[in-house]
């Protein structure tokens, strides 16, 4: 097969090779990223696993969603109960429970946020039988 089109300073493009093969051979030229490096060590930690019944969110991560999102830390801690009660009930796996946990927090913070001064915390029949909306219309029946 031919051989592609050679960029200056680069290698070229083998039509032949699969892409891992091409990125895992690198070359003088290329700095080989640490993602494909083949000395990479493998966390202890890295494994699938379902969520511990004792899991409790690292303190580094409260003390992030407070500085990077300004989410209250009491706010993160609310979501502790309903995140365990979920994942534990479906027993399924995951590699970073604490990054996992982050996520639900933001995504409730940002839930929250957007519905702001809807009452949420209404039931389903209040919101559905509020009338308020009709104070402003009065029409006066009533002409002399």
């Amino acid at each position: 097969m031919s051989k592609g089109y050679k960029a200056p300073g680069r290698r070229a493009y083998e039509q032949d090779k699969p892409l891992f093969q091409i990125m895992d051979e690198g070359g003088d030229d290329s700095p080989t990223h640490p993602v494909f490096a083949e000395n990479r060590e493998v966390r202890e930690g890295a494994r699938v696993q379902p969520l511990p019944e004792d899991f409790e969110p690292d303190s580094r991560y409260i003390q992030f969603l407070q500085l990077h999102h300004g989410i209250p830390p009491e706010f993160t801690l609310a979501q502790l109960p309903d995140f365990k009660l979920y994942w534990l009930e479906t027993g399924e796996g995951r590699k970073a429970w604490q990054n996992r946990f982050k996520n639900h927090v933001i995504y409730q913070w940002r839930r929250q946020q957007s519905e702001g001064g809807r009452e949420s915390h209404r039931s389903t029949a209040e919101k559905l039988t509020d009338t308020s909306w009709s104070d402003a219309y009065r029409i006066d029946l009533d002409e002399d």
